[in-house]
């Protein structure tokens, strides 16, 4: 594929893995942690469901309890879901970046990357200052920073295994 619509491709990924947190930090605070209690709580019961049906488990809680542990599995969640978002988008910018860079320039890959990251985990928290029922809360940020992080861990894995493995295999031909 050629580097311009490599280019394109990526940074349309990463404006929408951006424009998906936006959307997600733009929903007051009774619509964004019903729908995720919501969806532990039907995951909960589907799960017991399943493994009620296949002789697994063999319990039947109420609603009430159902919604309990939603409440409670709440928080640390949607803490690992921040993380995963910007887990995501460094993993797209840095192939972008080693893109237009022409994997070249590693290390500043790495800076920019995290510095986007870094500086968007800030911007939303701002953002959501004026959003009604949200804070901004500077510990998201570091969380975001420690996904993102991890995220550019996982590239750099990826890209030290698969593609200066590959080039190393092509030498030894």
């Amino acid at each position: 594929m050629k580097k311009k619509i490599k280019i394109i491709i990526f940074s349309i990924i990463s404006i929408i893995c951006m424009l998906c947190i936006f959307k997600l930090s733009s929903m007051n605070s009774d619509n964004s942690n019903g729908h995720s209690r919501d969806f532990i709580s039907i995951f909960i019961e589907d799960t017991l469901n399943i493994t009620n049906n296949y002789g697994i488990t063999d319990s039947h809680p109420s609603s009430n309890k159902i919604q309990k542990a939603s409440y409670l599995i709440n928080p640390p969640l949607r803490k690992v879901c921040h993380a995963t978002v910007y887990f995501v988008l460094s993993f797209f910018l840095m192939i972008l970046l080693n893109i237009i860079f022409n994997y070249k320039k590693y290390f500043l890959s790495v800076i920019i990357s995290t510095a986007i990251c870094i500086l968007f985990a800030s911007s939303d928290e701002i953002h959501q200052l004026f959003v009604i029922g949200r804070t901004g809360q500077v510990i998201d940020v570091v969380i975001d920073a420690l996904g993102s992080i991890v995220g550019i861990i996982f590239y750099t894995t990826y890209y030290i295994v698969y593609k200066r493995g590959q080039k190393s295999m092509i030498v030894q031909k």
